[in-house]
């Protein structure tokens, strides 16, 4: 038992100490972001191995995420109890069995379960291991820290884990991937035993499990909802029966969450912390910063691997100048927060952001990777820069008793937005299609000089390529026609959510530099009053 109280290797006052603890996190960040990048980039290798439906391939991201989203809340109250080391040790294994589990699935039941215990895991992992970054790392280099924790964990995970995740789905398995986690995470997990000292337990009263239960509830049936709602395959669709009842139970158990947390003494969610308006504008910020992070480049690997129709190896070179810019920009951003002021620094980085989304409207079934990758690297400097700073601005003024749930807290904002993004994205994309192909189908008419001409070509290049050299030329022609309307009217629909998100992160933006403003005005005008 003492060796699991103290670090069998190094004191706290070895200077390695702290730094040790810092690559233990980096490591186990990467680990859940490879895990997530090969779901990004070789879904349809395991849909097509394990012969899934789509509803079917949706539940296997939506498990992983019901994980993450359902433990995050609850995984500083566990650390608090029960110990931190002991809490993100529990996380790391966790995760790593789920991973094994996920290589070694045969079925949809098997690859389900799997992904529900890895984002149990990693719900563990991303808020624990960012509370001990905060604990043991010292505070004159606690920022140098957070940036590396960004641009490590997070920028090279995706810069290294898309990649690596698309070469592995097309020269060998995407089941090697599963398999690559299981040693770094076994690796982790004795470092984590070794090098990590564990902190006092604190008796911080009852936990609150209805609360928890009920937010765990409202998650749930909204994601359900929100995700299937808008699905051909869903019978009624939105007024499907089903849909209908997950909403009415997400919004019961919204009401219970609000009435239980404003009543318990140790509530999971400290509902005095949205009285801050500086807190719950930098939340969104975080929330809208976590759909960047993950539901944006999941929606730039869709768009290269169905439209532009680019296998997965170089879709994952492209998609990795995404994470490369992010690490760089989290590592800039170090330097630049002594020089700049953060809020400056964060609304340039939002800034960044939002023309990453509205520049994304000028892509089309033609564009060229260069067209994409510079895209993909404003978006990742956009979020690499502000990430860090939203999160401090958020923790700004936030009373000390408070901090570690609200951290948590933002946590759980970044990580839900970035499950909620993709469905998002998904409704968004699904409706306008059916919109666009109407209006880009309007202008196809056969009389008109262009199309007869676009046709006569491919009816002759068809010509040589059909054994029937008549009708089907002619008829393959048509078809050619109709599926480009459909891949522009695809990628259109890709450009419009973007718009969307881009308004959305602009308006949040401008409020958060009224806020600002706004405080530092009050500020300056209660130090002119107090005087010399």
């Amino acid at each position: 038992m003492s060796h699991w109280q103290k670090p069998a290797f190094f004191t706290p006052a070895n200077p390695f100490f702290h730094w040790l603890i810092l690559l233990n996190v980096l490591v186990t960040t990467f680990m859940s972001l490879l895990s997530a990048g090969v779901t990004i980039i070789a879904n349809s290798s395991i849909q097509g191995e394990l012969a899934l439906s789509n509803p079917e391939a949706a539940w296997v991201t939506i498990f992983y995420m019901l994980g993450v989203n359902t433990m995050v809340p609850a995984a500083t109250w566990f650390a608090d109890r029960y110990g931190y080391k002991l809490v993100y040790a529990i996380g790391v294994l966790i995760f790593t069995l789920g991973s094994g589990f996920a290589g070694f699935a045969y079925n949809f039941p098997f690859l389900g379960f799997s992904r529900f215990i890895e984002g149990i895991g990693a719900g563990l992992i991303f808020p624990v291991g960012l509370a001990m970054i905060a604990r043991n790392i010292p505070k004159e280099k606690l920022a140098l820290a957070l940036n590396l924790y960004i641009a490590i964990g997070f920028g090279a995970g995706f810069g290294l884990g898309i990649p690596l995740s698309g070469y592995l789905a097309v020269f060998h398995s995407w089941r090697v991937v599963f398999y690559l986690i299981l040693p770094i995470g076994l690796i982790a997990t004795i470092d984590c035993w070794l090098f990590h000292e564990e902190t006092p337990k604190v008796e911080n009263g009852h936990f609150d499990l209805w609360g928890f239960a009920s937010f765990a509830t409202f998650i749930a049936t909204l994601l359900i909802a929100l995700s299937f709602g808008a699905l051909p395959s869903t019978d009624g669709g939105w007024t499907s029966p089903l849909i209908l009842f997950c909403f009415a139970t997400a919004a019961l158990a919204f009401i219970c969450t609000i009435l239980i947390e404003k009543s318990h003494p140790n509530p999971i969610i400290p509902l005095q912390l949205f009285k801050n308006p500086i807190f719950v504008v930098s939340a969104t910020a975080l929330f809208l910063l976590g759909m960047a992070l993950f539901a944006s480049i999941s929606s730039s690997v869709d768009f290269m691997l169905n439209a532009l129709k680019y296998d997965k190896y170089i879709t994952g070179l492209i998609g990795a100048v995404y994470g490369i810019s992010m690490a760089g920009a989290s590592v800039l951003a170090n330097i630049l927060i002594k020089k700049i002021p953060v809020p400056l620094l964060l609304l340039f980085g939002l800034f960044l952001l939002v023309a990453s989304y509205f520049i994304n409207n000028e892509i089309t079934m033609q564009s060229y990777p260069g067209q994409l990758i510079m895209i993909l690297f404003l978006r990742g400097m956009g979020v690499g820069l502000s990430l860090g700073p939203t999160t401090g601005l958020a923790m700004h003024g936030v009373a000390k008793e408070l901090a570690g749930k609200a951290a948590t807290l933002l946590t759980f904002f970044r990580q839900v937005g970035g499950t909620y993004g993709g469905t998002v994205i998904t409704i968004i994309v699904i409706k306008r299609q059916i919109f666009h192909i109407a209006r880009f189908s309007e202008t196809v008419n056969q009389h008109i000089p262009g199309y007869r001409e676009t046709w006569a070509k491919l009816a002759t290049k068809f010509f040589t390529q059909v054994s029937d050299k008549g009708i089907l030329a002619g008829k393959q022609a048509e078809l050619s026609i109709a599926q480009t309307i459909a891949t522009q009217a695809y990628v259109q629909s890709i450009n419009d959510a973007m718009i969307v998100f881009g308004c959305v992160t602009l308006i949040t933006a401008l409020i958060l530099l009224f806020l600002i403003a706004k405080k530092m005005w009050e500020n300056r005008k209660a130090a002119t009053l107090q005087g010399p």
